[in-house]
């Protein structure tokens, strides 16, 4: 299984053996700075690569979509345009990057929680006027902060 592995999938993971390939980003790498971390990283055979510019953009376009772009960094983004541009499974437990890595089809492994179980579309929401809008931390009519939640949610197939 070619897999692209996430911070976390690094720290926590102990047996690497059944992958047959594994990348990652450099990001992931700078991240992952204990002694620990460092030694499996001397003793398995992870690639380092920069996924095209071209997918990064169209993840974040769906991470627009979805209204996960405010809570995945662009590490984040990076490992899911590298999973989709290499056919490769995601191995985080970011419910951000699962959410979106489901929206665009790309298969996903969780270490420690249950995967996902719903896809949601995430909305900002203004409790003073009752308001949805796509982006923004401040209602652009009111001047109340604007909450991020569930939209529209369906059941995913696990």
């Amino acid at each position: 299984m070619k897999v692209v592995l996430d911070t976390s999938a690094l720290i926590y993971l102990n047996d690497f053996r059944e992958f047959d390939e594994m990348l990652t980003v450099q990001e992931v790498i700078e991240e992952a700075k204990d002694s620990v971390t460092a030694i499996k990283l001397s003793s398995i055979d992870v690639k380092i690569l920069e996924p095209a510019a071209g997918i990064v953009e169209k993840i974040q376009q769906v991470a627009r979509e979805t209204g996960d772009i405010d809570r995945l960094s662009k590490t984040d983004l990076k490992l899911i345009a590298l999973a989709k541009q290499s056919n490769a499974t995601i191995i985080s437990d970011d419910r951000n990057v699962q959410n979106v890595a489901e929206r665009m089809q790309i298969p996903y492994i969780s270490i420690f929680n249950e995967k996902i179980t719903k896809l949601i579309t995430w909305k900002k929401y203004c409790s003073s006027c009752k308001k949805y809008f796509n982006s923004g931390r401040i209602c652009e009519r009111c001047g109340s902060e604007l909450k991020r939640v569930p939209f529209v949610s369906k059941n995913v197939k696990n």
